[in-house]
C-alpha cells in the first residue's frame, strides 16, 4: 500500500512538540520534530518499506507510527477519499493556505446550548471584565437631527427585531417571495472587459455575485414542503430532488426553535465565481460581508410584512451540503435565515451559539 505526507498539513511549534493541521479533516494533533521530519520526507506516493530504505527508520519504528498518522489524516492511502478530496482541493482552491485555513476549520462546529452558554457567561463576568458595547463622545459633542421623525424608512429599520417564535404555522408564498427578492433579485445588466455581469439588489465584489438561496419550506401556503432553489435569474423556485425534508434544527446546528418556523432560506457562496476575478485571499472576506447585505434587505423586506426574519450562523454545514447536492469543496454554506410570524410577547426560546 503506497501513502503519501498530506498536502493540506500546517504545523506550528511549541515546547518540545509540534502541533500539527489537517485543514480539510479538522483533525488536530501532536507529534515531534522527528515525526515532522518524516511527513516531510514522505511527499510523494511510496510503501512503508521504500520509506525505510530511503530516510533510515526501522520499518517496527514505522509500522508503530504510520497507523497514528493515518488515523490523524497526517497520511494519505493511494486511491483514499482522502485523496480525492486532497486532488479537487488542489484544483478548486485559488486562494492563499491560511484562508483555507480558516474556512475548512470552521465547518461543522460543535455548538452548545443556550442554558450552557448562558452558565459560561456568567461564570466568566465573575473575573473578567466586560468590554464596553458602545462608546460615547465627550460632552459638547455636536447633536444630529432625529433620525426617526418623519422618516418612513428609518422607522421600518427600527421595528426589526429578531424573534425566535411563530404565532402562525405559515407565511403566505408573497411573504416569502419578496424576501428573497429584496436579498437576491436581479434588477439589470453592465458589462466588463470579459461580458456581461448583473445588477443586483446589495452591492457585490465585481459584480460577481457568488450567493445562491435555498428554501426548506415546511408551512409555506401554496408552496409543497420541500427543498427549493431560489433562480435570482428568473425569480422563481426550482425544487431539490432531495430524500426528505429535514428538521431545519438538523441544518441550524441543533437550535430546537427553529422547527416551529415556516421556512428556512439558505445562503450558499459558490467562492469560484469570485476566485475567477480575484486571486487576492483578501476577496475571502468580501464575500462573507455579501452576506451582511443580502441578509439585512430580507430582514427588512421580512418587516415590512411583519414578520421576523431570525438569522444564523450556526450551520450543519455537511448537513447542508448533501441536502442540496453541493459537492464542490468550493460550495460553502455561510449563512441562513428564518421567518415566521412572531408572537407579540414572545417567551424565551432555545437556540445553540458557537
Amino acid at each position: 500500500m503506497k501513502m503519501r505526507s498530506s498536502k493540506t498539513l500546517v504545523f506550528y511549534p511549541g515546547t518540545n512538540k509540534v502541533t500539527a493541521c489537517n485543514f480539510l479533516t479538522r483533525s488536530v494533533f501532536d507529534c515531534s520534530p522527528e515525526v515532522v521530519g518524516l511527513l516531510a520526507s514522505w511527499d510523494d506516493w511510496a510503501s512503508t518499506a521504500q520509506i525505510a530504505r530511503a530516510h533510515g527508520w526501522s520499518k517496527a519504528d514505522l509500522n508503530a507510527v504510520v497507523p497514528q498518522l493515518l488515523d490523524f489524516s497526517a497520511l494519505v492511502t493511494a486511491g483514499s477519499p482522502l485523496a480525492e478530496q486532497e486532488t479537487r482541493f488542489s484544483g478548486q482552491w485559488g486562494w492563499s493556505l491560511p484562508t483555507a485555513l480558516m474556512h475548512f476549520c470552521v465547518q461543522d462546529s460543535e455548538f452548545m446550548t443556550i442554558e450552557q452558554a448562558e452558565a459560561r457567561q456568567i461564570d466568566r463576568a465573575g473575573h473578567v471584565a466586560q468590554p464596553d458595547l458602545l462608546l460615547k463622545n465627550a460632552p459638547g459633542a455636536i447633536r444630529l437631527p432625529d433620525a426617526l421623525a418623519d422618516n418612513d424608512l428609518l422607522t421600518l429599520m427600527a421595528r426589526r427585531r429578531t424573534n425566535r417564535t411563530a404565532a402562525a404555522p405559515t407565511i403566505t408564498a408573497r411573504q416569502l417571495s419578496d424576501c428573497l427578492f429584496a436579498g437576491m433579485g436581479i434588477t439589470g445588466e453592465t458589462s466588463n472587459c470579459v461580458g456581461a455581469l448583473p445588477l443586483g439588489m446589495t452591492p457585490s465584489g465585481g459584480a460577481r455575485n457568488p450567493y445562491e438561496a435555498y428554501v426548506v419550506a415546511t408551512g409555506v401556503e401554496d408552496l409543497e414542503p420541500g427543498v427549493y432553489h431560489y433562480s435570482a435569474a428568473g425569480h422563481d423556485l426550482g425544487r431539490i430532488s432531495a430524500n426528505h425534508v429535514p428538521k431545519i434544527s438538523e441544518l441550524v446546528g441543533g437550535q430546537e426553535w427553529a422547527d416551529a418556523m415556516p421556512c428556512l432560506i439558505l445562503l450558499c457562496a459558490r467562492l469560484d465565481r469570485t476566485m475567477w476575478k480575484y486571486e487576492d485571499a483578501n476577496a475571502y472576506r468580501v464575500v462573507l460581508i455579501e452576506a451582511g447585505h443580502i441578509g439585512q434587505n430580507m430582514m427588512l423586506a421580512a418587516t415590512s410584512h411583519g414578520l421576523s426574519a431570525c438569522p444564523t450562523a450556526a450551520l450543519s454545514h455537511s448537513a447542508i451540503k448533501r441536502l442540496l447536492g453541493l459537492d464542490r469543496l468550493t460550495d460553502a454554506p455561510i449563512y441562513a435565515l428564518t421567518l415566521s410570524t412572531p408572537e407579540t410577547d414572545p417567551h424565551p426560546a432555545g437556540r445553540s451559539i458557537n
